[in-house]
């Protein structure tokens, strides 16, 4: 582990343009480290004068309020699907500090103040997206088209994420294999990849199945979720998967 600079969250606001009322969003980040996310990590650890940093800090009824120190952890996570149709899926390795081993999105990469910040400008998510899909996949920006689907924060960690998908233009899930194979820059942060028909019955039967139910990270679910709905549509999806869950 090193320790290296990072942003936390400090506010997360919604609303709307003022004419045509499209929805806008609002980040407010500051300065943090990797070692306060680590600590911040330890949210249900006893405190000395009792009570948890969970239990002090954080009110499950109102989640978007907590303090920055609190939330030091925000991604650009990306649902891959090749030009034939194939999602991918990665698994995180055992060397990673975080979750080691546990089935993650296709890419996955946390917002560094070192590398994503431009002088004094805000740090660019499409970026942070971008550099996750060149790092961990060997995918240049012309071989894909790129779409914001959410904001999503998981409760439990105080995780923030801003989730992606991604359609490759010509590489099918054969290309995507032997460009993985000449050699990828963060390769180590993952043991294996996976590539899943992306429907909706196939990728709900593949996030049930019983040897991976419970290795999931927590932000991926909802990612493959949200991609299948962009991309199939609400009803189609909720409904493929309730006949699934009623299967299992």
């Amino acid at each position: 582990m090193w320790n290296g600079p990072r942003y936390a969250v400090e506010a997360f606001d919604i609303s709307r343009t003022a004419l045509d009322e499209r929805p806008e969003v609002h980040l407010r980040l500051r300065p943090t480290d990797y070692y306060t996310f680590l600590a911040a990590q330890q949210l249900d650890r006893r405190l000395p004068g009792g009570g948890t940093p969970r239990s002090r800090y954080l009110d499950p009824d109102h989640p978007l309020r907590a303090p920055a120190f609190l939330q030091c952890s925000f991604a650009a996570n990306v649902a891959v699907v090749t030009a034939d149709d194939m999602l991918v899926v990665s698994r995180r390795s055992d060397r990673v500090r975080m979750a080691p081993g546990v089935w993650n999105s296709s890419v996955n990469e946390g917002l560094s103040r070192h590398i994503d910040s431009a002088g004094r400008n805000a740090p660019d998510l499409y970026a942070v997206a971008r550099r996750g899909m060149r790092e961990e996949l060997s995918l240049e920006p012309n071989e894909y088209s790129l779409v914001l689907l959410a904001f999503v924060l998981d409760v439990d960690k105080r995780h923030w994420s801003a989730h992606f998908y991604a359609r490759l233009r010509t590489l099918t899930r054969e290309g995507v294999q032997a460009r993985m194979s000449r050699g990828v820059a963060d390769r180590w942060e993952h043991q294996a990849t996976e590539f899943v028909p992306f429907r909706p019955a196939d990728v709900t039967r593949y996030v049930l199945s019983a040897d991976r139910i419970h290795r999931w990270a927590p932000l991926a679910p909802a990612l493959f979720h949200l991609a299948l709905v962009h991309v199939h549509g609400r009803t189609a999806v909720e409904r493929a998967q309730a006949q699934v869950v009623r299967r299992l």
